[in-house]
C-alpha cells in the first residue's frame, strides 16, 4: 500500500502542465485508477480513472469532472478529476486523499473506495475552502493597509496600522476619523460578496460607548492569481513593505504588534501567518495582481442591498445573523464607487490629489 508520505514526495516532484488542458499524469501504482497531475497553473488536481462516479454530497460534486482525455500514442482515458481549491496548492491535503483511496483498494474496486472516503474529500476541501477565503482576506486587507500607509504622511502610519481591526473578530476592519471601512475581497471579476450580518453594510450608529461612524466605506478588491504580465504581490511582500513604513517614520515600535496581530490573522480556519518563520512557505507565497479596486459608499440609496431596517420589523429574527451574498455593479453613480486603490485611499483619509 502507498503511504502518505510517499504519495507526497510523488506530488512534490509533479510537473505543472504546459499549456491550457496539457496534463502529466503520474500515477501513483502500476494499476493506473489514482493520479496528480498540476495544470498549467500549477495546481493540483486528483485523476481517478474508471466508469463515471457520483458523488453523493455537493461540495465534491463542484470538485469533481467526469472527462475523456486525448493522448497522442494511447487509447483516450476516462477519467474523474477532482479539482482541488487552487491558493497555495495544499499538496498535503492532496495527499491525504489519494493514500485514503489507495487505503481503501481503489486499485481492485474504485466505486466503493471513493464511496467510503468521499465523507472525507468533503471535509477536506470545506477546510481547504475556508482557508482559502482567509488567506484572500488577508491579502485584501494587507494590500489596503498598505497603501494607507504609503498614503499617509509620517506621522499617521503608526495610528493607521494600530486602527486596522480586521485581525480579529470585530466590528469593522478599519476605522479611521469616522470612516469606518469594510474590506472584502473576491477572485471572481464582479463585486460579489458574502455578507454576515447587516452591521457589515451599514455605519455604526453613535452610542454612550462610541462616536459612531459617520460614513461606511465597503471596500471591494478583486485579485487573481499571478497574471505574468502584471505586477504582483504577495503576503510576505505586503507584510514587509508595512514593516519597511513602520521603520522609515519611526513607529518601530509598533512592529511586534503588528506581526502578532497578522499571525493571528485566519487562526481559527487553521492558517495563521508567522512572518519570521513562513515567509517561504506555501500558501502564503501564492502571488497575486490585482483586478479591481473599488470603495462604495453604503449611504448611498443607489445601493439596493438589505438594510437593518428591511429586517427590524421582523421582531423574531436577529438582524446580524443574517448573511447573503452582495452583487454590486461597476458603476453605481458617477461619485459611487471611487474606483482604484489610490483614490480610494485618499477617499479614507480625506485628502484631494
Amino acid at each position: 500500500m502507498t503511504s502518505y508520505e510517499a504519495v507526497l514526495n510523488q506530488i512534490n516532484l509533479v510537473p505543472t502542465g504546459t499549456t491550457g488542458d496539457d496534463r502529466q499524469i503520474t500515477w501513483l501504482t502500476d494499476a493506473k485508477v489514482v493520479g496528480i497531475a498540476r495544470n498549467s497553473r500549477g495546481h493540483l488536481e486528483l485523476f481517478l480513472a474508471g466508469d463515471e462516479l457520483r458523488p453523493r454530497t455537493g461540495t465534491v460534486k463542484t470538485a469533481m469532472h467526469y472527462h475523456s482525455w486525448h493522448r497522442d500514442t494511447l487509447p483516450p482515458l476516462n477519467a474523474n478529476r477532482i479539482c482541488l481549491p487552487a491558493l497555495g496548492h495544499f499538496d498535503q491535503v492532496g495527499a491525504f486523499i489519494a493514500a485514503e483511496l489507495l487505503r481503501e483498494k481503489a486499485d481492485a474496486n474504485l466505486e466503493r473506495a471513493f464511496a467510503v472516503t468521499e465523507p472525507l474529500i468533503e471535509l477536506a476541501i470545506k477546510r481547504m475552502e475556508i482557508s482559502e477565503n482567509a488567506i484572500l482576506g488577508l491579502v485584501g486587507e494587507l494590500l489596503l493597509l498598505d497603501a494607507l500607509c504609503r498614503r499617509a504622511t509620517d506621522p499617521q502610519v503608526g495610528p493607521i496600522v494600530q486602527a486596522w481591526d480586521g485581525w480579529r473578530r470585530s466590528a469593522r476592519d478599519f476605522t479611521w476619523k469616522g470612516t469606518g471601512v469594510e474590506i472584502k475581497t473576491t477572485t471572481r471579476t464582479t463585486s460579489s460578496h458574502a455578507i454576515h450580518g447587516i452591521h457589515q453594510i451599514e455605519p455604526t450608529p453613535a452610542s454612550d460607548d462610541t462616536a459612531g461612524e459617520a460614513r461606511l466605506l465597503l471596500v471591494s478588491i478583486g485579485v487573481c492569481q499571478d497574471d505574468l504580465n502584471a505586477p504582483a504581490l504577495s503576503i510576505p511582500s505586503l507584510v514587509e513593505s508595512i514593516l519597511e513604513r513602520l521603520n522609515a517614520t519611526g513607529a518601530s515600535g509598533l512592529v511586534d504588534e503588528f506581526l502578532k496581530r497578522v499571525s493571528v490573522y485566519g487562526t481559527e480556519s487553521g492558517i495563521g501567518y508567522e512572518h519570521a518563520t513562513m515567509v517561504n512557505e506555501a500558501p502564503f507565497t501564492t502571488k497575486f495582481s490585482v483586478t479591481f479596486v473599488r470603495g462604495y459608499d453604503m449611504a448611498d440609496p443607489g445601493v439596493e442591498v438589505l438594510r437593518l431596517d428591511d429586517v427590524i420589523t421582523h421582531q423574531h429574527v436577529d438582524a446580524q445573523s443574517v448573511t447573503f451574498r452582495m452583487e454590486l455593479p461597476a458603476t453605481i453613480s458617477s461619485k459611487n464607487p471611487i474606483v482604484g486603490v489610490r483614490r480610494v485611499v485618499e477617499a479614507i483619509l480625506r485628502l484631494h490629489s
